[in-house]
């Protein structure tokens, strides 16, 4: 694979990676490095420049084989089996070919999974044992997940600033997409499963963007109604 090829691979990496993805940083000249948390998504303007040095900045990322029985039970979830053979491979005896869902990448980011082989092409790295550990990091979780809508809104009253309040109340929802929106998609079950996911479901929300945004949407209602 040539350095070009790297490059445009690694720039649709930065595109796609998942929230808090853990970097290794090797310094210019080479040396040790250290390893980072990134926010690719958030940060937008750092794709060119990870792009331009794919050797030095690699993510850990968790490889398929890494999948637990309980994760695969629940990835299956957003797998369909096409039961037509491609054409093409009607020779080489390819009988079902499973599809997984927009719904199933979502998860698949969410939890850290190299489901496009990079870390055989050398542009990831594989995540050692625990390092993207989600149930660890949500029983260390002081703010139970809400299992309704209003429990959602009136949960960031609680924990919202005045600050941000009013910053929410002039520039609107879209405003906190990357912040606030952010962890209530993280911390909230909303890339995985919960209670509060499936009300969301029922009224009509499919992407955990949609989800959070109106979750905001009802806070910032919330707020004008009761004038806090």
């Amino acid at each position: 694979m040539t350095q070009e090829e790297k490059q445009l691979l690694f720039k649709d990496l930065c595109g796609r990676l998942p929230y808090g993805v853990m970097m290794k940083v090797t310094p210019e000249g080479g040396g040790p490095g250290g390893v980072e948390s990134y926010d690719i998504k958030l940060n937008i303007e750092l794709l060119d420049v990870f792009s331009d040095f794919a050797d030095v900045f690699k993510p850990y990322l968790r490889p398929m084989s890494s999948m637990t029985k309980e994760e695969k039970k629940e990835f299956d979830d957003f797998c369909v089996i096409d039961e037509f053979v491609w054409s093409g491979n009607t020779e080489k005896g390819y009988p079902n070919q499973a599809i997984i869902m927009s719904e199933g990448i979502d998860w698949l980011l969410a939890h850290h999974f190299d489901y496009r082989g990079l870390i055989e092409k050398g542009l990831a790295l594989e995540a050692p044992e625990g390092m993207y550990n989600k149930e660890e990091s949500e029983k260390g979780s002081e703010i139970p997940i809400p299992k309704t809508v209003d429990e959602a809104v009136k949960t960031l009253a609680n924990i919202v600033s005045k600050e941000d309040r009013d910053y929410l109340l002039e520039n609107g929802a879209i405003s906190m997409h990357h912040s606030l929106g952010r962890w209530i998609r993280n911390e909230w079950g909303l890339w995985t499963d919960s209670e509060l996911k499936n009300e969301l479901k029922k009224k009509g929300f499919e992407h955990p963007d949609d989800m959070s945004n109106y979750i905001i949407e009802e806070f910032i209602k919330y707020c004008l109604e009761n004038l806090i």
